[in-house]
C-alpha cells in the first residue's frame, strides 16, 4: 500500500488523516491481477485491450486448458485503491488511468465549450472504462437487441442475449431476484448503493405525483424512474479486472501484460497472424496460432485496425497505409450526449461530505454514506416524450440527478472560462446538483479517423453531435421534465432552485412556452457533454451489408483469424449506459470463440 501514490491523485480525501485507515479497508478486495513477468513468442489467442470487454474474453478463453492466451493492455498503472470508492469516479479524469481524449471541434454543437471540443474520458488500464465509469447497472431495452437482429446481427436478439446478461450477474437484491430477470453467481456484483442523498426521496415523491412508475428498469419494463443498482461489490467498485482477471491470474495458460502499446496487427496475406507492440521501450512481435481479438474499445480498436490497413480505402491511401481490407472502420460512431441543468439546494457540498470523518468512518465500517454513492448519482429515469406511461416501452431520453461540485463544473465540462464566471462562479461554493438530460436514440453518426500513422497520436474523434436536427428534441423534452421536477413542491422542501431563478428571479415566469422551448434548444446544443457511451465503429451485421465491419460471429469481413469484441461492434446504441451491454457482448463472444476452438472440437469428437 503506497500512501504517497494514493495521495497524488486529486481526490478530496488526499489529505485526510483517516486515509490510511480507509486504504486498509479497501485493500481487502484486490482490484487488479498479478502481471506476468515474461511472455512467449506465440499464443493461440492474443487479446488486445484489457478493458470492459477484453478482461472478460481473456478470462473466459483461458478457462479452456487446451489453449494459451495473451492479454495486452496499454495502460501501465495499477489502479489506486481509492479508485474502488464509488463516489470518487470523476476525480480520476485527466490522470494516468484516463486516455484524456477530446473530440474535434463540433460543427453543430458545443458552442459554450472551449474550441467547441467535448472532453472524452476513457479508461486506461486493466478494467478499462470500468475504472472510470459511474458503475450504473443498466442493460438497455429489449427492443434494442431485437433491432440489432432485424438489421442483420443474427443471433443477437433479446432472447439470445438475456442468458448472457444473467451469466455475468451476481445480484444481491432479493426483491430483484424474485422478479425473474436477475441471477446470482456471475462475476459482476450488482448492488443498490447505500447512500440516501437529500434529493432522493423528494425526487421519487415528485415522480409518483407526476404518474411515473418507480421500478427495476432491467426487468419487465424500462420506462420509469429506476431504483438504481451499480456494479459494486460490498460497497466497492466491481471493475472487470476485479471480476474476471483477479480470479484467473494464476492460470498457467494466461499471460497478462500491462504497459503494452499495440501498434498494429501482423498479417500473412489476408490472415491475421500476430501483433506488434511496444513494451518497456522495446518493440515485440508475438504470433497468434488461432486468432487476434481486438478489444481496445470503440476509439482504440478503430485506430489500431486502420493503422493495420483495415479501414476506408481513401483514408488509408492518404496516409500511405497499405490496404489489407477496404471496410468502413471508424464509421457509425454513436454516443449518448447530454445537457446539464444545474440547481442549488440545501445540503453540504460534495467535498464537505467526502471529507467528513463521520462519513469516512461510516464507509469504512459499514460501506454506507456518501462515499458509497455511485458518483453521487441519486436517481436515473428512462422516459418518453409521448407521455408518462406510453403503451410502447421504448423511452427516448434518460435523466440523471447527480450532485456536483466546483471541480466538475469548472474543469470537466470544458465550459469557456467567461461563461463559467458569468453563470456558475456565483454558486461555485454552494451545494449543487444537476439534472442531466440525455438522448437515447441518436440519429446522428460520427467518425473516428487517424490523425497520422504514429500509433501514439490520439485519433480524430468526431461524434458529430446534432448533425441530425431531430436529435436535440429528445434532450429538450428531458430538460422540460427537469424543470418540472426541479420546481416541484417536494423539491422545494430541500431548497432546490435553478441558477437563473436566483440570478434573475421570476425570469422563467416571463418566458412564453414557445420561447422557453427555443431557449432550451439553444442550451442543449451549446452545453453538450458526453456520457461516455461510445459504440459502433466496427459495426456488426450481415456480411453482405456494405456498412458492416464484422459478421454476427464478430469476425472481420474478408480477414481470417481476426475478431472484434467490444462496444465498437454494436450496430445501434443501447437505450442506456453501455458498460453492462459491453460485458454481455464479451460473454457471448467468448462462447462463440470457444465453439470454434480446434482442441475443443476435437475433444468433443473423441
Amino acid at each position: 500500500m503506497n500512501i504517497t501514490a494514493e495521495r497524488a491523485y486529486p481526490t478530496p480525501l488526499a489529505n485526510s488523516p483517516l486515509l490510511p485507515m480507509l486504504l486498509l479497508s479497501l485493500a481487502t478486495q484486490r482490484n487488479a491481477p498479478k502481471q506476468s513477468s515474461t511472455f512467449k513468442k506465440q499464443y493461440d489467442y492474443i487479446v488486445v485491450g484489457g478493458g470492459s470487454a477484453g478482461s472478460v474474453v481473456a478470462s473466459r478463453l483461458s478457462e479452456e486448458p487446451c489453449v494459451s492466451v495473451l492479454l495486452l493492455e496499454a495502460g501501465a498503472t495499477k489502479p489506486p485503491l481509492l479508485n474502488d470508492v464509488p463516489a470518487l469516479s470523476r476525480f480520476f479524469w485527466f490522470t494516468d488511468i484516463d486516455w484524456q481524449y477530446k473530440t474535434v471541434p463540433q460543427k453543430h454543437a458545443a458552442y459554450f465549450l472551449e474550441n467547441q471540443q467535448v472532453i472524452w474520458p476513457s479508461g486506461k488500464g486493466l478494467g478499462g472504462s470500468s475504472l472510470l465509469n459511474a458503475m450504473l447497472y443498466v442493460r438497455g431495452n429489449k427492443k434494442d437487441y431485437d433491432d440489432w437482429e432485424a438489421q442483420g446481427a443474427k443471433g443477437w436478439s433479446y432472447k439470445d442475449v438475456l442468458p448472457y446478461f444473467l451469466k455475468l450477474e451476481n445480484n444481491t437484491n432479493s426483491d430483484y431476484l424474485n422478479n425473474g430477470y436477475h441471477a446470482t453467481g456471475g462475476p459482476i456484483t450488482a448492488e443498490n448503493p447505500k447512500y440516501q442523498s437529500e434529493i432522493r426521496r423528494p425526487l421519487y415523491e415528485t415522480a409518483q405525483e407526476l404518474g411515473y412508475r418507480i421500478l427495476d428498469s432491467n426487468a419487465a419494463r424500462q420506462t420509469g424512474f429506476n431504483d438504481l443498482q451499480g456494479n459494486i461489490r460490498n460497497g466497492q467498485r466491481c471493475s472487470t479486472a476485479k471480476a474476471y482477471l483477479v480470479p484467473a491470474e494464476n492460470r498457467t495458460n494466461l499471460d497478462i501484460i500491462k504497459g503494452a502499446h499495440v501498434k498494429k496487427i501482423l498479417f500473412d496475406g489476408s490472415r491475421a497472424v500476430g501483433v506488434q507492440f511496444d513494451y518497456r521501450n522495446t518493440e515485440y512481435n508475438v504470433r497468434a496460432r488461432q486468432e487476434v481479438i481486438m478489444s481496445a474499445g470503440t476509439v482504440n480498436t478503430a485506430q489500431i485496425l486502420m493503422l493495420s490497413g483495415i479501414g476506408p480505402k481513401e483514408h488509408l491511401k492518404k496516409l500511405k497505409i497499405p490496404v489489407i481490407a477496404n471496410l468502413p472502420v471508424g464509421n457509425n460512431l454513436q454516443d449518448h450526449c447530454c445537457c446539464p441543468l444545474p440547481f442549488t439546494f440545501d445540503s453540504k457540498t460534495i467535498d464537505e461530505k467526502l471529507q467528513d470523518p463521520q462519513n469516512i468512518n461510516a464507509y469504512v465500517n459499514n460501506r454506507t454514506g456518501p462515499l458509497s454513492s455511485v458518483e453521487f448519482i441519486s436517481v436515473i429515469a428512462f422516459l418518453n416524450g409521448k407521455g408518462v406511461s406510453p403503451r410502447e416501452d421504448f423511452p427516448d431520453y434518460q435523466l440523471y440527478f447527480i450532485e456536483i461540485n466546483k471541480q466538475i463544473a469548472k474543469y470537466q465540462t470544458g465550459l469557456k472560462p467567461l461563461l463559467y464566471d458569468l453563470a456558475i462562479s456565483p454558486y461555485e461554493n454552494d451545494p449543487l446538483f444537476a439534472c442531466l438530460s440525455s438522448i437515447l436514440h441518436p440519429k446522428s453518426r460520427g467518425t473516428v479517423r487517424l490523425q497520422s500513422t504514429n500509433p501514439y497520436d490520439p485519433p480524430l474523434i468526431d461524434p458529430n453531435y446534432y448533425d441530425d436536427p431531430a436529435d436535440v428534441e429528445a434532450v429538450v423534452k428531458g430538460l422540460k421534465t427537469c424543470l418540472k421536477i426541479g420546481s416541484s413542491k417536494s423539491m422545494k422542501k430541500v431548497g432546490a432552485k435553478r441558477f437563473f431563478e436566483t440570478f434573475l428571479p421570476k425570469l422563467s415566469d416571463l418566458i412564453p412556452d414557445l420561447l422557453r422551448d427555443e431557449y432550451l434548444r439553444v442550451l442543449a446544443k451549446s452545453f453538450v457533454l458526453t456520457l461516455n457511451h461510445q459504440v459502433g465503429t466496427a459495426k456488426m451485421g450481415d456480411p453482405k451489408d456494405p456498412t458492416t465491419v464484422v459478421d454476427p460471429e464478430l469476425r472481420v469481413k474478408g480477414i481470417q483469424g481476426l475478431r472484434v469484441v467490444d462496444a465498437s461492434v454494436m450496430p445501434i446504441i443501447p437505450s442506456g449506459n453501455t458498460n453492462i451491454p459491453t460485458i454481455m457482448v464479451a460473454e457471448k463472444a467468448s462462447d462463440i470463440i470457444k465453439d470454434s476452438m480446434p482442441c475443443r472440437t476435437n475433444a468433443s469428437k473423441d
